[in-house]
């Protein structure tokens, strides 16, 4: 890819705060921003924030073709939207199972469909980073989570190889424990030792993750594809 001027982005789960923090750099990057989620929020640099229900395919294709009509097509996806829920892996009902897998992995893998389709038709590249989470690599007690961020790996690793030919990238971000509020919920027990085993000795900041977002979507990682980066001051 070159240059990332006027290279507009979409960042999905746009309301949360890594969400924020890769609008923000995204835009200082020179990339125009939609931002998408529930609600209709998303970090003042962005041009716009829409609600969608992205769990919906049909409000997913809905949201693309108000930012094409409007902005544009958008060369840039960020796949960011996701639920976490500690629950016991004996308490999952279908229903809270389905929520967490339609909303970590359904989401990417609509949203990126979506876009592919467009860029293919019009014969345009385009980079997709995914942001997935160390418990998909390592496993965790928050079971469904878990194997919603690991099939976002998977995911990842398989659209990188399938949309190489079409000059579409495809990567992720594997944040560890990131001081949001979806860290917040983290059991207290649990939250204690994350940070005991931590080598750096501290949570991550959004900002970290969204300076990772910034460079696989920039110029300088136009030879990387369907690969994962960790962000998780060394927790393994």
């Amino acid at each position: 890819m070159d240059g990332a001027a006027d290279r507009l982005a979409v960042v999905t789960g746009a309301a949360g705060g890594i969400g924020r923090a890769i609008t923000a750099a995204l835009t200082e990057a020179g990339h125009p921003v939609v931002g998408l989620d529930l609600r209709a929020e998303a970090d003042r640099s962005a041009v716009a924030a829409l609600a969608a229900d992205l769990t919906d395919p049909q409000q997913i294709e809905e949201a693309f073709d108000w930012i094409e009509e409007r902005y544009g097509l958008p060369a840039v996806l960020v796949n960011n939207a996701g639920r976490y829920d500690a629950r016991d892996f004996l308490d999952y009902t279908p229903e809270s199972y389905r929520a967490v897998l339609d909303a970590n992995l359904g989401s990417a893998f609509f949203c990126t469909q979506g876009l592919a389709h467009r860029l293919i038709a019009a014969g345009r590249p385009g980079d997709v980073v995914n942001i997935a989470s160390i418990s998909g690599q390592t496993g965790s007690p928050d079971t469904a989570y878990c194997a919603s961020k690991g099939a976002v790996i998977a995911l990842t690793q398989g659209l990188g190889r399938s949309l190489a030919a079409h000059r579409i990238r495809v990567n992720a971000v594997a944040p560890g424990v990131i001081d949001t509020a979806m860290a917040a919920a983290i059991p207290a027990e649990r939250a204690q030792e994350y940070r005991e085993r931590i080598p750096l000795g501290r949570f991550g900041r959004p900002e970290e993750i969204a300076a990772a977002v910034r460079y696989l979507v920039s110029p300088a990682a136009r030879y990387v594809t369907a690969t994962v980066l960790d962000v998780n001051g060394g927790l393994h």
